[in-house]
């Protein structure tokens, strides 16, 4: 606490590498708060979940009752997400964006016109409203509890929490409402916020560098330009051979490979095939679309893909054959190009239990050196409440991927979890190697983690688990594996299978490339570490506050080597065995039958 508020009267970033049950939110929160009430400053404070919003304005509300310091907290989330308007909370993204700004310029929204005061006594009433609920507010509110008042009030919930911004001096919200430009502008301007005025705070760090890239990412293929026909068509547009034509070009460009990197004109010869005025088009005609369906029109998704294609930034070009047709995708390689605006603020924490090596975080998000202090703590945890075992002879490295390794590798599983007296949680490395290890596994009560799966379904999937045991599948560097806490033991041992490194493909290469010549550490920047990292991440679940123990097995031989074991803590215990049931039994006194 004391060294992050340093770094703020000291106009430095920090970052802090700090395990799980260390405090860090607290700590972060109560030094940025204390400096922010006394130089009239504000506080963001940023995480990639919303659910983890709740503890940032309880830990907020708590130090202003403690000290009855003079604060105000405002939870903030997206437009989709707060709208209460009946017409368009169940549309998509796009579509509700689209008719908001629609009947908000036809003042036939009320819930908008309500917060900002239109019509006969519309300003005086938007000021009663406001003063009502500024009155039992207190310290701050959830974004659920601003939802609630506006439908009480009749209010649109987003507006509310931009002007409750304005009188706020914290603002809890996600990580691209600082990030990206446009939406940056919309929030400053509406609650009042300057960077040089601002501290902030960037919970999970670890994940700052890739929601970038994948924000300036785009992808299009054969399936959507196939509905984008669909969709030209059914609004009385001529459809244009989109797909007949991407195809026929994605197979000459492609030749024999499976995959090609290509340069920024090539797209261009095939937008040659259609007229000058294709794009504006294609724009009039996905607007039809959603006006006359409400639904996310793809036509407006290929003219944003169109549209950005020609972006100056680093970026990877690559045309793939898929099992579908083929897709064309811009990668971006260096997320600086949204993070350096950090170095704008007053002060950023960054802070994570996963955030090493910290010099690869700072370089690769563009932090001045000159600016950015790094500090790594130690855990808080006894090193007897964790045992750590690493699998000496299987492993899920690509050219080792057969029947036999993964019938051998679930077999293990199988004897770790009837050696736990409780729940097992397995993280892999990929679903494609999820799928191929568990109908080798014996226990009948698997939750298991899919593709793609909302935050509800993760919920009730958590719920689950929590209610029968058994075994916990998902994938590292997935919901199930970071930024949920399992705080009722119930994990006992966690298996941490293979490491999570990407495919050796063409993006990766590129990143690869990219950070050898920026940096002169491609492979570790672009490949090693972030996959590593994974596993610690998943092996943190465990371990949430003093009186949890935990076992911890690492399902792969190549854990053992120096370019991955810089991940253990070298006060914790660490065996290496072909029998790691036998370490788990023992860590938690199973007498097990089955070992031999």
């Amino acid at each position: 606490m004391a060294e992050i508020y340093s770094a703020i009267t000291e106009r430095k970033n920090f970052m802090a590498y700090a395990p799980t049950g260390s405090g860090k939110t607290d700590s972060a929160l109560s030094a940025a708060v204390s400096f922010a009430i006394q130089h009239h400053m504000d506080v963001f404070f940023l995480t990639p979940k919303t659910s983890q919003h709740n503890l940032a304005i309880e830990v907020v509300s708590g130090l202003g009752e403690k000290h009855s310091l003079n604060i105000r907290a405002v939870d903030l989330i997206g437009k989709k997400h707060a709208c209460i308007d009946p017409e368009l909370m169940k549309l998509d993204g796009e579509s509700l964006y689209h008719f908001c700004n629609l009947k908000k310029k036809k003042n036939k929204c009320k819930f908008y016109n309500n917060i900002v005061g239109k019509g006969l006594g519309g300003k005086r009433k938007a000021e009663g409203d406001f003063e009502h609920i500024l009155k039992n507010y207190g310290y701050g509110k959830t974004h659920s509890e601003i939802i609630e008042a506006g439908k009480e009030r009749t209010l649109c919930p987003y507006e509310l929490m931009l002007k409750l911004g304005s009188v706020s001096n914290v603002i809890v919200g996600d990580y691209y409402h600082l990030i990206v430009p446009a939406i940056r502008e919309v929030i400053f301007k509406k609650t009042g916020k300057r960077a040089e005025n601002s501290i902030v705070i960037i919970d999970e760090a670890h994940n700052l560098a890739s929601r970038s890239r994948n924000h300036l990412s785009s992808t299009t293929n054969t399936l959507m330009l196939k509905r984008v026909e669909k969709e030209i068509r059914s609004v009385g547009y001529t459809a244009p051979g989109l797909e007949e034509t991407f195809n026929e070009w994605a197979m000459e460009m492609l030749e024999d490979n499976k995959e090609l990197r290509i340069g920024q004109e090539d797209f261009h010869t095939f937008l040659s095939n259609f007229e000058n005025d294709f794009s504006s088009l294609l724009e009039d005609a996905g607007i039809d679309f959603i006006t006359a369906t409400g639904k996310r029109s793809a036509t407006l998704r290929f003219v944003h893909f169109i549209e950005f294609w020609d972006d100056p930034l680093d970026c990877v070009r690559i045309l793939k054959k898929d099992r579908f047709g083929y897709s064309l995708s811009k990668k971006m390689l260096d997320p600086s190009a949204l993070t350096n605006i950090l170095n704008e603020m007053r002060s950023t924490i960054l802070m994570s239990a996963t955030l090493i090596p910290l010099e690869m975080h700072r370089d690769v998000l563009g932090l001045d050196k000159s600016k950015t202090i790094m500090k790594s703590y130690p855990s808080p945890f006894s090193p007897n409440s964790i045992r750590n075992i690493i699998c000496s002879d299987v492993t899920t490295k690509f050219t080792e991927r057969t029947e036999d390794n993964y019938m051998n590798i679930a077999e293990k599983i199988n004897r770790i979890d009837t050696s736990t007296p409780g729940g097992v949680a397995v993280f892999f490395p990929s679903y494609k190697v999820m799928q191929q290890i568990l109908p080798y596994l014996k226990n009948t009560d698997i939750s298991r983690q899919e593709p793609n799966m909302k935050p509800k379904e993760i919920r009730y999937l958590i719920d689950d688990f929590r209610k029968k045991g058994g075994l916990l599948c998902g994938v590292q560097g997935g919901s199930l594996s970071e930024g949920i806490d399992y705080p009722r033991g119930e994990i006992k041992t966690i298996v941490v299978v293979g490491i999570a490194l990407d495919e050796m493909n063409i993006e990766a290469k590129a990143l690869i490339e990219y950070y050898g010549k920026k940096f002169g550490k491609g492979w570790e920047y672009g490949y090693l570490y972030p996959g590593t990292i994974k596993a610690l991440q998943a092996a943190g679940r465990g371990r949430r506050k003093d009186t949890d123990r935990v076992a911890v097995v690492y399902m792969d031989k190549r854990f053992k080597w120096k370019k991955y074991n810089w991940i253990f803590d070298k006060n914790e215990k660490t065996v290496f065995t072909s029998k790691p049931e036998k370490y788990v039994s023992d860590f938690w006194g199973v007498k097990n039958k089955n070992l031999v």
